[in-house]
């Protein structure tokens, strides 16, 4: 018997079969992967089926689209410390309309007006706060189909630098864009000097702070802004105690401490003869320019005892200053020795932490580039997400200062006992033993805990000298040093390279140094101490001559 459906049933089954294929369609649509796909709208008035429709983004239910909406830019590691704001202009292409957009700040921002779903735009970077370089991605698009726009900036690298113009050493200081291998303006130029200069270069985060010798007994400081413009009148920071002949402010450096917006300044005073003293001292300098108290002895020696001092270091803990610097014990009682002191302090009286053996010999007394002997220190500080470091050279020398061997030293935290990293005993064919002096100059950079450690090798062999800078990794937690590369060389085109200096920015390290009667250099070794695409950027100014000696800070 021949069964009908009623009319319900018919419509029942109906819309059961038109539920079925809209939840398929809701499937195929949700497994596309398509990013372009609109939201789905159905109108609950319309027939399921009918509401089906196409529109090339692998289709839609109804007529629904997006509405108007604001285009973004996503800005990230600007710095506005000059009251200078970045301007952007925004252009629908469409109409021709524009609107402008200033940025002060890191994040995500908006332009005042919508433009309508699919328009057509542009963006433009317009002027903002100089010292830095700022690319500009994602300039042109759709609106609402596009993701934000990013604006990465990064601050340009700031290289003080002294060597010979003629005969006479002079002090400039360098803007470069690392980004397109250029030089920025003109070099800044400090000063001459009588004697051999000494220098160093902070970042505080808003502005610089150089230091330098400004003659054999004065230091002088000098704020700049991010865009390398003065900041106020030059500083005197300190001058000679001693008034004997031959008196001289031999080392200097200096760290910022972020604590207090604070500057501290550490020097040697080389009393130029045994019945004056021979001090290492500090100044503390606030942000504004203003000298805080006067220089305190950290640590002085007065009287025939013979102690000199030599280079040092300086950097902030977290809680203290701590200050490593050359002891030479020269007392004519026993053999002479030699240390890498360290003392800490905030203000008033320091304290003594440690004293590192080095060596016997006569070792160094100051500024002598290259090192007149193979007692120098040369110690140096980084301060990284988890540690302290403080790498420094260690001469074996005999009773003459001559090297028996040396090597490149690290002490972590400054605690337990420092670790050989590295020993070169016969480098470039070089051996020193009996007739000359070997040693190691670090310049250590970091990003977050890991430490690209830079140094010169120095070293001479009766009259044959050569001066190399090489690059290795640092394995921050076993302390290691990776694979050396040399960049001297084949790379400078000799080996007599010196001064150098490593900074390093959010993706990779930068380094500066000095070859011997050409120029001095900037090139980027990869942060595990290969090479890179390797450009050098040659620092050059009319007259100036690259010789002997050679000095760099590159902040």
């Amino acid at each position: 018997m021949q069964k009908f459906l009623k009319d319900e049933e018919v419509q029942d089954i109906l819309l059961k079969a038109a539920l079925f294929v809209t939840v398929l369609l809701l499937i195929v649509l949700l497994f596309t992967g398509c990013n372009n796909a609109k939201a789905v709208s159905i109108d609950a008035s319309s027939s399921a089926i009918g509401a089906i429709a196409f529109d090339g983004n692998i289709g839609v239910f109804g007529n629904h689209s997006p509405g108007p909406s604001l285009v973004k830019v996503n800005v990230i590691g600007y710095l506005n410390k000059s009251g200078k704001e970045m301007n952007l202009t925004l252009t629908n292409t469409d109409t021709s309309e524009t609107q402008d957009l200033q940025i002060s700040d890191n994040g995500t921002f908006s332009f005042p007006d919508e433009l309508d779903a699919g328009s057509n735009f542009t963006i433009t970077l317009g002027t903002y706060t100089g010292g830095q370089n700022c690319t500009l991605t994602g300039d042109s698009g759709k609106a609402g189909l596009v993701a934000a726009s990013k604006i990465d900036c990064e601050r340009n690298l700031a290289v003080f630098g002294t060597w010979f113009s003629g005969s006479v050493p002079v002090m400039n200081l360098f803007q470069v864009n690392q980004k397109t291998s250029s030089v920025v303006g003109t070099p800044m130029f400090f000063s001459t000097s009588a004697g051999v200069p000494m220098l160093d270069l902070v970042w505080s985060g808003s502005k610089y702070l150089a230091v330098w010798t400004s003659t054999i007994g004065t230091i002088k400081a000098r704020f700049l802004d991010i865009e390398h413009t003065a900041i106020g009148s030059d500083i005197t920071v300190a001058g000679l105690i001693s008034t004997a002949s031959g008196a001289k402010i031999s080392t200097l450096s200096s760290a910022y401490n972020p604590d207090l917006d604070e500057f501290v300044v550490v020097f040697v005073e080389f009393g130029g003869s045994t019945s004056f003293s021979n001090l290492i001292r500090y100044i503390r300098i606030q942000s504004d320019g203003t000298l805080i108290g006067t220089p305190t002895n950290i640590k002085s020696i007065s009287g025939a005892i013979g102690t000199t001092f030599g280079y040092s270091d300086v950097i902030w803990d977290g809680s203290k200053y701590v200050t490593a610097f050359e002891d030479h014990d020269n007392d004519t009682d026993d053999a002479p020795n030699n240390y890498v002191t360290v003392f800490r302090f905030t203000n008033g009286t320091a304290s003594q932490i440690n004293q590192l053996f080095l060596s016997s010999g006569t070792g160094s007394t100051g500024a002598v580039l290259p090192v007149g002997s193979a007692g120098a220190a040369y110690p140096k500080f980084v301060r990284t997400s988890s540690d302290i470091w403080l790498f420094f050279n260690r001469s074996n020398l005999d009773i003459s200062g001559n090297s028996i061997d040396s090597s490149l030293m690290e002490w972590r935290n400054l605690a337990g006992v420092p670790t050989q990293i590295r020993k070169d005993t016969n480098p470039n064919g070089c051996h020193p033993s009996g007739t000359g002096f070997q040693t190691y100059l670090p310049s250590p950079g970091n990003i977050g805990s890991r430490v690209l450690l830079g140094y010169d090798l120095r070293c001479s062999q009766g009259s044959s000298l050569f001066f190399d800078v090489y690059h290795a990794p640092l394995n921050s937690t076993s302390g290691a040093l990776g694979t050396v590369t040399n960049y001297s060389g084949s790379m400078l085109g000799m080996n007599f390279t010196t001064g150098s200096s490593t900074t390093c920015r959010t993706s990779r390290c930068y380094t500066s140094a000095g070859a011997l009667g050409d120029g001095v250099y900037i090139f980027d070794p990869n942060f595990d101490g290969s090479t890179n695409t390797f450009y050098s950027i040659k620092l050059s100014s009319p007259g100036n001559s690259v010789d002997f000696p050679v000095q760099t800070s590159i902040q």
